[in-house]
């Protein structure tokens, strides 16, 4: 990723953002990011971490299911 200096910004903007980063409890540079790739009409395009490839169903064998229906069980008696 980039850094970025943007200058002369209207103060209407900067307020605005401010605010807006204020009511979210987040940082201003992460409103103007989205509102840079909202502008941008990005938004469609999320942010990729590398971690898809290990996403989705994965066949670890008979052993792998039998422990997860395992750890799916309720006991009955933890809820008394």
């Amino acid at each position: 990723m980039k850094q970025l200096t943007i200058r002369r910004v209207d103060e209407r903007c900067v307020a605005k953002a401010k605010a807006e980063a204020k009511r979210r409890g987040v940082s201003m540079n992460e409103i103007l990011r989205e509102s840079l790739r909202r502008g941008l009409e990005l938004d469609a395009e999320k942010p990729r971490n590398g971690l898809e490839k290990f996403a989705g169903d994965s066949d670890f064998g008979p052993e792998w299911d039998e422990y997860l229906e395992e750890l799916n069980r309720i006991d009955p008696e933890d809820w008394k």
